[in-house]
């Protein structure tokens, strides 16, 4: 069946605008660029509602203190052999990465102390964390709206001597709840060998 015009419009622009994301992204993290927003949902974007924005910041990170923020900080995780090891793909994929966890669990972890929590598992058991902060006028980038957030830092489980534990409990749950579905399966089919 032949896509409509309006269909393979609207397939354009997203993978424009996913296009755009990562370029930004690539540029935060590698070149002058201070900030690029990462939006939560694409099909709001079409209608010009966009309900969560996400900024990814240049940032700073200190040595001494280990301490930090943004792509300066989140940097330092794509150093092979680092403690909580992203890749280039993995970072400069954040913006899908969100929209998978807002699509399944509907909104980010509250860590109580006014920062929210993206959380996810990959289909090779690495585990990912993305912390955001709200934008608190520190002359980077003023705030678009109250729901504007800053990427604090972004980080997997890789070269970390325990899993990561998810601070979401829904999460934990979802994953616990998958992996006895996959042993289930497992079981059934080493029945069936017999």
């Amino acid at each position: 069946m032949k896509k409509s015009f309006y269909q393979e419009f609207r397939d354009k622009t997203k993978q424009s605008i996913a296009r755009l994301e990562k370029r930004g992204i690539y540029n935060v993290s590698f070149n002058e660029k201070n900030s690029t927003p990462i939006n939560a949902e694409l099909e709001a974007i079409e209608n010009i509602i966009i309900d969560y924005v996400v900024h990814y910041i240049k940032g700073w990170h200190n040595e001494r203190r280990d301490k930090g923020r943004g792509a300066e900080h989140i940097k330092l995780h794509l150093e092979k052999g680092s403690e909580g090891e992203i890749t280039l793909e993995e970072l400069l994929n954040l913006g899908n990465s969100i929209r998978k966890y807002l699509k399944m669990f509907k909104e980010p972890f509250d860590d109580g102390r006014g920062g929210k929590v993206f959380e996810w598992e990959n289909d090779e058991g690495v585990r990912f964390r993305i912390a955001t902060d709200k934008i608190k006028g520190e002359g980077l980038i003023p705030p678009l709206s109250p729901s504007d957030e800053i990427i604090i830092t972004f980080y997997s489980d890789r070269n970390i001597n325990e899993k990561m534990e998810f601070k979401n409990h829904k999460v934990k749950e979802f994953y616990e709840n998958k992996e006895k579905f996959k042993n289930s399966q497992n079981i059934s089919k080493l029945r069936l060998k017999k």
